[in-house]
């Protein structure tokens, strides 16, 4: 029975101490095919979506500073309209003052005609006024 009792007791010490002094190779993670298919093609699709990523941040940054630029080529020719207003409101302004002027230069020049007429006139009538009181005395 000492016999019995030892074989037992090796035994089922032999078996549970066997268990565990076997190694486990954690390594190995058993999928059926078709998971293990679908986790492959999940993580190549990650790794592209990773470098689309890269590229779509490379690209947003060329996009923005394109924007910075043309904003501000679009700020200069505001500016440069902003200018030309001021320069076509100041001709218009010059032009106006020109024919304002030239209104009263004609105003003038008729003023002029009128008495320089009436001085013809008048210097007419007083020399031959003279002329024929020289002539009959």
């Amino acid at each position: 029975m000492k016999n019995i009792v030892t074989i037992i007791f090796l035994i089922v010490f032999g078996y549970s101490f066997s268990q565990g002094s076997k190694k486990i190779d954690s390594t190995e993670i058993c999928f059926p095919y078709q998971v293990g298919q679908k986790i492959l093609i999940d993580l190549n699709e990650g790794d592209k979506n990773k470098e689309l990523l890269k590229e779509s941040n490379d690209e947003i940054k060329l996009l923005n500073s394109k924007i910075e630029f043309k904003d501000s080529v679009i700020n200069s020719l505001k500016k440069q309209a902003d200018i030309d207003s001021l320069v076509i409101s100041g001709t218009k302004d010059k032009f106006n003052i020109l024919e304002q002027d030239n209104n009263n230069l004609k105003k003038d020049i008729k003023i002029l005609k009128i008495k320089n007429t009436f001085f013809n006139i008048l210097s007419t009538a007083i020399i031959g006024g003279l002329t024929y009181v020289l002539i009959t005395k």
